[in-house]
């Protein structure tokens, strides 16, 4: 029997349940929507549970440690997850619906972080077993009402709540619908808004009709850890940076770290850091990606996660078939996103690590 691939999840959060970007994911025939029941009442695709192209999920959560909210996985993720792939015809994708006003009402949010419905589904596509071997997350992406931003903006309200700024600082890609509302300035201020928060993924501006779903579900920014490299060139241009951007919202709490470090590192050290930065704030760190050269032979060593879950492969290089390459100069990246991070105690803890001998 050939060996399953491993099939792509995008988690979709909507900042409203838009029904035109839900009945659009399902219209693909080789995607599979998973989300709960009210969520696709509403959406009017009920329907295909008949023919096996949606799936209706509930939360469902326990902890890997007793008592441990930065442990938290959800059970009906991963049973879902397990009866998807593991069908007769598996799709291609699956689209797994985070939707706010559900665990609102069902009162399924989970412990007191804010962040918390977001992170779980994401801290379980991180968790490994089964899920790690059936399926990998391979996108966040948030959608943003236009309208309902720009109303705040004018109303001189906080732009974005807790859960919506904590999902949309750590997101793959960031949907604004119904743009063609909004004026230029308006647009300008929420694009900026949006920049200052996220600093890894993409923001797409785009009409609600218009909706490009193959360009959003397939969007991946932080599995393209070339795109962290500190001395990389896009396009043949200059080489990427990471300029130092402090939010200038009062409201906004959630920050993004990046490292960089030449040189190889020693591998136990490196680990040891990793491992003791994701143990002393597992819940202030919503996310978290590093590329790691830690060998003179092979490429780097890409780490993701979330709260105290994290994943490793090796690094694969655009239109390379084998991960075993000699090292370049780009060197080690870190990238940190969360509340109450120390960013001068992470930076010295960084350029400690031992050197490899």
């Amino acid at each position: 029997m050939s060996e399953r691939q491993s099939v792509p999840i995008t988690v979709l959060v909507p900042e409203r349940r838009n029904v035109e970007l839900l009945q659009r994911c399902a219209a693909d025939p080789s995607v599979m929507l998973l989300a709960s029941g009210d969520t696709l009442a509403g959406a009017g695709l009920l329907g295909l549970l008949r023919v096996g192209r949606v799936m209706v999920i509930a939360p469902d959560v326990a902890s890997r440690t007793a008592g441990c909210e930065c442990c938290q996985v959800r059970l009906d993720l991963i049973d879902a997850v397990r009866c998807a792939v593991l069908r007769r015809s598996p799709p291609e994708r699956l689209v797994v619906v985070v939707d706010r006003a559900d665990s609102a009402v069902s009162g399924t949010t989970t412990g007191d972080d804010p962040a918390s419905d977001v992170i779980t589904a994401i801290s379980t596509l991180h968790a490994g077993g089964e899920v790690e071997r059936l399926a990998h997350l391979g996108g966040l992406v948030v959608d943003v009402d236009a309208c309902a931003a720009s109303t705040r903006l004018a109303s001189g309200l906080a732009v974005w709540d807790s859960q919506m700024e904590a999902a949309i600082a750590i997101a793959d890609s960031i949907v604004v619908t119904g743009a063609e509302l909004l004026t230029e300035p308006s647009r300008s201020i929420i694009a900026d808004s949006l920049s200052e928060l996220n600093r890894i993924g993409q923001v797409i501006f785009c009409a609600t009709e218009a909706i490009d779903v193959e360009r959003l579900i397939v969007l991946d920014s932080w599995n393209r850890s070339p795109t962290l490299s500190c001395s990389s060139a896009r396009d043949g241009g200059e080489p990427l940076a990471w300029p130092e951007v402090s939010p200038t919202h009062a409201e906004a709490t959630v920050e993004t770290v990046v490292l960089h470090r030449c040189g190889i590192l020693d591998s136990d050290a490196t680990n040891a850091w990793l491992d003791r930065v994701v143990a002393e704030s597992p819940r202030g760190l919503l996310r978290f990606q590093a590329a790691l050269q830690v060998s003179t032979h092979h490429s780097r060593v890409c780490v993701r996660g979330s709260r105290s879950a994290m994943r490793s492969t090796t690094e694969l290089q655009p239109g390379s078939t084998s991960s075993r390459r000699a090292p370049d100069d780009r060197g080690n990246v870190v990238v940190l996103i969360g509340r109450a991070l120390d960013r001068q105690a992470l930076s010295d803890s960084f350029e400690s690590i031992e050197v490899a001998q």
